[in-house]
């Protein structure tokens, strides 16, 4: 292909490119339209683009002159096939006969007519997202050095596009989130409303009655005996009672708040199940009722995130709850299968009461002191699906009931989930090594830029829970802008500050440090108030830099496109001998050679 002629494609392809990342976020649509180009500036037939999806396996999202029910089931692991191994590899490939080509040989290549093929890794800002391939030459020829430049061009050009639609998804998905969470906070403002209602009308009928039986005994000393003893039992009666509302309504309470809070982490499904059979509470229950529980699982289920133990409360009380409407031979098996999400599902031999359904739907939960503990059991467990945001559907099927919660997979929340657990190990890690009453991880947030703390120790929740600083403002923002340690010995004497001590802090002097991967602040360590209340000295310093500069490796390891679970386990086990205040990294910087403060 002459010279203009392979220019003037590069062009038309870069304008239609540019088309499609201005004119639609569906990924769908993008990847068709880069595989219809491919295939049109090749000449071929046949052609894939394939991404990887969170088992680090290849699919085919679009393709043409492949058969769909192929391109369904097909699947290709990293390192494995033409197509994963151009993917571990991340280097575009031009085969010309793949028979006499010794980096391919014994590798699978069927469906196909042609010995040439070019194979391009789909490459956004060093992450992997996929590969496009092109096969079958119309004329039978082979690909030409020209149509593999143009390939590499329009791969090149396509991450860019599937990274602007896969951000766009994202942006789109946290705006529905907040939106969401702002109408539950509308929502949980007319519920209190109503509630406080509820329970001011289950307080005062009772009041009322041991009132007016108080009244009664006051206005006369001649009541006769009988008529006294009625009304003392009135008094008596009605005080029970409204000791029972308010006992039940503080369990009910402290029970729902706990279930609200949830401290997320990877967990395995099966291995929840697996502790939730044995758990006695739960076989007492149902031996109670002469109710069998059958679960069956398998190990290559796919960890999701969230709260293992309150994962574990949700499936007992769920189990505990409807084990209530269920009788003698009874069974519910509880099966988990894995397709786009992970899948729970729990088939009653019974079908649920439909005056009990509403407890698996409804927000509200309409307290009175005759309520089962069972209703409060099925309320709480909806209430933790709800915090997770897992699906949960309840449909009674003829003489059956068959409950699902449906737990979707994120690789991108599975990392965060492991880098906030591993943030408390660290906090801990550095507040026994350096003797600290307060410490603190903060990272900043994807989507607003602003530091959060991810782990402390020494601060309240409500802190932790309200703390949000721009870059550049206060101590902590001046770190993660700059890029520098701050190492500060008196700030009511540091002319950068002329800050009187802070009343939570027993010292005046801190330490502040980012935390980059490569030149790029992602976070900050914190260090105050040494439990022996003595300034911080150099040496805390050298040791505090070379902790900064781990956990900052650390995170990198964690967020890279190739991170491996059991790198990371390995980095973690680790942590500790790679602690080493001596170590030369340590000694390359300190306040009288890295210049860390403005």
């Amino acid at each position: 292909m002459k010279t203009p002629d392979l220019f003037k494609k590069k062009f038309t392809i870069l304008q239609e490119i540019s088309s499609a990342i201005v004119g639609t976020d569906n990924i769908s649509l993008i990847a068709n339209l880069m595989l219809d180009l491919a295939v049109s500036y090749t000449n071929a037939e046949k052609g894939s683009l394939m991404l990887l999806n969170e088992r680090d396996e290849l699919y085919i999202l679009a393709a043409k002159g492949i058969d769909q029910h192929f391109m369904r089931d097909y699947r290709v692991k990293m390192g494995e096939g033409i197509a994963g191994t151009v993917a571990m590899n991340r280097y575009p490939m031009l085969v010309e006969d793949v028979d006499k080509d010794d980096r391919f040989h014994g590798k699978k290549r069927d469906h196909y007519k042609t010995r040439s093929f070019i194979s391009c890794p789909v490459v956004s800002r060093e992450k992997l997202l996929g590969v496009l391939n092109i096969n079958d030459k119309k004329d039978g020829t082979s690909f030409t050095a020209d149509e593999f430049e143009l390939l590499t061009t329009i791969a090149n050009h396509a991450a860019i596009a599937l990274e602007n639609a896969f951000l766009v998804v994202e942006l789109k998905s946290k705006a529905a989130e907040l939106e969401g969470i702002n109408k539950k906070l509308v929502e949980t403002d007319v519920l209190k409303t109503e509630f406080i209602t509820r329970i001011s009308h289950e307080l005062r009928t009772p009041l009322n009655s041991v009132k007016g039986a108080i009244y009664h005994l006051q206005q006369s000393d001649k009541i006769p005996g009988t008529e006294r003893e009625e009304f003392q039992a009135i008094i008596s009666g009605e005080t029970d009672k409204l000791i029972k509302i308010v006992e039940n309504l503080l369990d009910f309470l402290r029970l729902e708040d706990e279930t609200r809070t949830i401290k997320k982490a990877v967990i395995n499904v099966t291995d929840v199940l697996k502790e939730l059979s044995d758990s006695p509470a739960l076989k007492a229950a149902l031996g109670r009722k002469g109710v069998t529980l059958k679960i069956k699982t398998h190990d290559k289920i796919t960890d999701v995130v969230g709260d293992r133990v309150k994962a574990l409360q949700l499936f007992s009380n769920m189990l505990e709850g409807v084990c209530h409407y269920l009788g003698q031979g009874d069974v519910i098996e509880v099966s988990v299968h894995e397709e786009e999400m992970v899948t729970v599902s729990m088939k009653l031999s019974r079908a649920i009461p439909e005056s009990i359904m509403h407890y698996f739907y409804d927000t509200s939960f309409d307290f009175r002191a005759e309520h089962h503990e069972n209703r409060v059991k099925l309320y709480l467990a909806r209430t933790a699906a709800e915090v997770h945001r897992w699906k949960l559907t309840v449909a009674n099927e003829e003489e059956s009931c068959r409950i699902t919660l449906a737990i979707p997979k994120s690789t991108k929340e599975k990392v965060e989930a492991f880098v906030n657990k591993s943030m408390d190990t660290f906090v801990e890690f550095i507040s026994e090594l350096m003797d600290l009453d307060i410490c603190s991880i903060m990272l900043s947030d994807e989507l607003t830029s602003e530091l959060t703390v991810k782990s402390a120790r020494g601060l309240g929740d409500d802190i932790v829970k309200r703390t949000r600083i721009k870059f550049g403002d206060k101590i902590a923002g001046w770190v993660a802008l700059e890029g520098k340690p701050l190492f500060v010995e008196d700030i009511e004497t540091d002319p950068r500050f002329s800050k009187k001590s802070i009343p939570q802090y027993s010292t005046k002097s801190f330490m502040s440090f980012p935390l980059k991967i490569d030149d790029r602040v992602i976070g900050v360590l914190n260090m105050n108030n040494k439990k022996t209340s003595v300034p911080f000295t150099v040496r805390d310093y050298y040791i505090a830099s070379v902790l900064s500069e781990r956990i900052s490796q650390f995170i990198k390891l964690t967020y890279a496109d190739n991170c491996k679970k059991e790198d990371i386990t390995k980095l973690i086990t680790s942590f500790n001998s790679l602690i080493n205040p001596e170590a030369p990294a340590a000694e390359k910087t300190g306040p009288g050679r890295s210049n860390p403060v403005p």
